[in-house]
């Protein structure tokens, strides 16, 4: 059904006389006529008939009439929604890492792939100095002056090099943690303090070795199979083939839960769009 003809049975119905419609919609009269008929033949009944110089509704017009006007105004909301969004878009954002650093590359890779017009910036070791709408974060420390969506709940375990002897328990003990040297991250890193609080509460004092202010290197040294230390599964996208294995702590869970935060409300289609392709990394990493 053509949306002008709607247009064109609205303002007819509105004045009544074709001549008056005619001019308000700046047509012929024949052709707005040509338009009424047309309409009349799609729907199968009368709309109007004349009664000397005017004309007048018939029934099936009065039951059109309401949802004509409706569905022209929700469009009409249409285009003024996409006119806002275009007037506001966003083609630059800067993605701050305060957490899944070692997935920087790949997700970089991934979200230029899906979104080819839109510059990405990632930062992992300083904060830009304004926080507008196109400065978002990835983080596990949900931010009270930002909307904070979450993206995913991981586990963290503990990496152990396939040849140390802790790999071949079933389960960690606390002891374990307590009694094998460790290494960590720096304390001012936000893993690290979820890694904190969780071994605070559950009364566990692990002997730190040494630590490291870099999560790539962090992982780099648990590959040589140099040490054992806390990996979060999910965003440091763990795979069978690596040269460690993952083990629990007996009685003891340990999970984050990482968030997009932002300016923006979480129906802003640039957050649902970045929410989903972080969403897809993170369950399926390529």
């Amino acid at each position: 059904m053509n949306l002008t003809y709607l247009q064109y049975f609205k303002k007819v119905f509105e004045t009544r006389n074709i001549t008056q419609a005619a001019s308000a919609l700046y047509i012929s009269q024949p052709a707005l006529s040509r338009a009424i008929k047309q309409l009349e033949s799609e729907l199968g009944v009368t709309l109007f008939y004349h009664t000397g110089r005017n004309i007048e509704a018939t029934q099936y017009a009065h039951t059109f009439y309401p949802y004509v006007t409706k569905t022209l105004a929700t469009l009409d909301d249409g285009f003024r929604a996409v006119n806002a969004l275009n007037k506001e878009t966003i083609t630059s954002i800067t993605l701050c890492l305060e957490v899944a650093s070692v997935s920087a590359p790949n997700l970089m890779r991934i979200f230029s792939e899906k979104h080819p017009d839109m510059e990405l910036t990632i930062i992992q070791h300083q904060l830009p100095e304004n926080i507008n709408a196109s400065v978002l974060f990835i983080t596990s420390d949900s931010k009270p002056d930002l909307i904070n969506i979450p993206i995913i709940s991981e586990p963290i375990l503990v990496a152990v090099p396939k040849s140390h002897p802790l790999a071949q328990k079933a389960r960690l003990q606390v002891t374990d943690i307590q009694q094998t040297p460790i290494i960590m991250l720096s304390s001012n890193n936000a893993f690290r303090h979820t890694v904190d609080m969780a071994l605070e509460a559950n009364h566990i004092h692990p002997k730190i070795s040494s630590t490291t202010d870099d999560p790539a290197t962090l992982r780099s040294i648990i590959n040589q199979g140099l040490g054992i230390t806390f990996f979060p599964k999910i965003s440091w996208s763990y795979q069978a083939n690596d040269t460690f294995v993952l083990k629990e702590i007996a009685g003891v869970s340990i999970e984050r839960t990482i968030y997009l935060s932002s300016t923006l409300q979480e129906e802003h289609p640039l957050i649902q769009t970045i929410a989903t392709t972080l969403r897809e990394w993170f369950i399926c990493p390529k």
